[in-house]
């Protein structure tokens, strides 16, 4: 005789729930009670407090952030602001139970069972929500069945564009400079060192600046990320889970072949075709593995302007940079050492910085036409006038020959750029011209810091 197959049916998920939510029975959450909060938890919360039930606030960002530290601390800020207890649910669909259930039917469940009438908000806080397949059009369901259900959830993977109608997505970033020192307990302006009053060219170094970079070499390396596990536990959590099959990565060995050749060089410039050419894979399939690395946000593609700052109608070349410059030592458990690999890790360090608002996000390109490149070109979002432009150095030595930067003096001759064209260097700092064309030269350590702290203001 056949045994009988057995299945976790809802008294044992209710069972998991009440040990995952002990504030139930009037537990505190002590998980969370002693852990700062980060900068970005305001805008956070005030997308919750907010929230009329038409939307559900999804948060999601790299791994190893502080997301579900986030969410939870959410929780306790409801709960201290006198929402009823037993209309505040936690899930984590991470855990084994969890994997399969069915995630509309919830909230009728909970309300069953905790005694909530329909006419009663519900907060139902969902962590790991893209573990479940077709999560974006789960959460629509939700919102449909039970109109005063608010919905607030965790993601790993970014949603999908045409899911928006029924998401307010939140992007948490990895640290940017200047929260890496304040995790540290250093306070950014103790450490900003003062801006010298020199038009020209100097090998002296200010106060404080050799500090400085050692600091940023630090964060370069180490610095972007909550866990403790930092950058490795990232790219694991990431590419190791089972994430990436339940959202259509047929082959996770080819999709680890692309991430350690984009992490390995990161800011360099590729095409859909050099890529399937130098990984022998079908062009198709490879933009279907680089679109999920950018879901999970572990790089970020920068599209290509050409020399008068117009997009490209076709766009065929792109810049790949790592989410965070510590990605790479924490695929390959090495910190870099060389100027050459500092000075690209410097500059996906710099686009780390604008990832703190949208305005940086969606305003950031660079530009190529014939030989010349320009690594960063910031362009207003009205107008698409370029307002600055960026081009990386690190190195100790003067920077004074017009071709080692001869795409940004050729740049700014042909634009404005009122807020500066700027080389960012390791130790000089100063103004000056190239070809008779005005330059701020600035350490790479001191424009990361301040574009952390203008960025994260917006």
């Amino acid at each position: 005789m056949a045994t009988m197959i057995e299945h976790p049916g809802e008294q044992d998920f209710l069972q998991r729930l009440m040990l995952d939510n002990p504030w139930w029975d009037g537990i505190t959450d002590d998980l969370v009670h002693d852990l700062p909060q980060r900068a970005f938890f305001k805008r956070f919360w005030t997308a919750i407090e907010k929230n009329d039930g038409s939307k559900a606030v999804v948060l999601t960002g790299p791994r190893g952030v502080g997301k579900t530290v986030m969410l939870r601390q959410a929780v306790a800020e409801l709960l201290n602001a006198d929402t009823p207890r037993r209309h505040v649910c936690y899930i984590s669909l991470e855990h084994p139970l969890f994997l399969e259930i069915d995630l509309p039917r919830l909230p009728k469940l909970l309300r069953s069972v905790r005694g909530i009438s329909a006419d009663h908000p519900l907060w139902l806080f969902i962590d790991e929500v893209s573990y479940q397949r077709d999560w974006e059009d789960r959460i629509a369901k939700l919102l449909v069945a039970d109109p005063m259900l608010r919905v607030v959830a965790v993601s790993a993977l970014a949603p999908k564009k045409d899911a928006l109608g029924h998401i307010q997505s939140l992007f948490l970033p990895p640290f940017s400079f200047a929260e890496y020192l304040e995790q540290r307990g250093i306070a950014p302006s103790d450490v900003l060192p003062q801006t010298p009053n020199v038009g020209r060219y100097t090998a002296d170094i200010p106060d404080g600046l050799i500090e400085l970079n050692d600091l940023f070499e630090a964060y370069i390396n180490e610095g972007g990320f909550h866990d403790r596990d930092g950058e490795a536990g990232s790219i694991h959590r990431s590419l190791h889970s089972d994430l990436p099959g339940l959202h259509g990565i047929s082959s996770p060995s080819d999709l680890h072949r692309l991430f350690v050749l984009l992490a390995y060089n990161t800011g360099a410039e590729f095409s859909v075709e050099t890529l399937a050419r130098e990984l022998d894979i079908a062009k198709n399939t490879l933009r279907r593995y680089l679109e999920y690395l950018e879901s999970a946000w572990l790089v970020r593609r920068l599209e290509r302007v050409d020399q008068d700052a117009k997009p490209f109608q076709r766009a065929v070349a792109f810049k790949v940079h790592l989410i965070h410059p510590g990605l790479r030592a924490g695929l390959i458990g090495a910190k870099a050492m060389d100027s050459g690999t500092i000075t690209r890790l410097a500059e996906t360090a710099i686009q780390t910085q604008f990832l703190t608002s949208s305005a940086g996000i969606e305003s950031l390109y660079y530009a190529r036409w014939g030989h010349y490149e320009v690594p960063f070109v910031f362009l207003d979002r009205r107008s698409g006038t370029p307002l600055f432009a960026y081009h990386c150095l690190w190195r100790d030595e003067g920077i004074r020959k017009p071709r080692e930067i001869r795409a940004l003096v050729n740049f700014r001759t042909s634009h404005a750029l009122p807020l500066g064209a700027f080389v960012l260097t390791k130790a000089q700092w100063h103004g000056g011209k190239i070809g008779g064309v005005p330059m701020r030269f600035e350490p790479a350590s001191v424009l990361a810091l301040r574009i952390g702290l203008e960025f994260s203001q917006l």
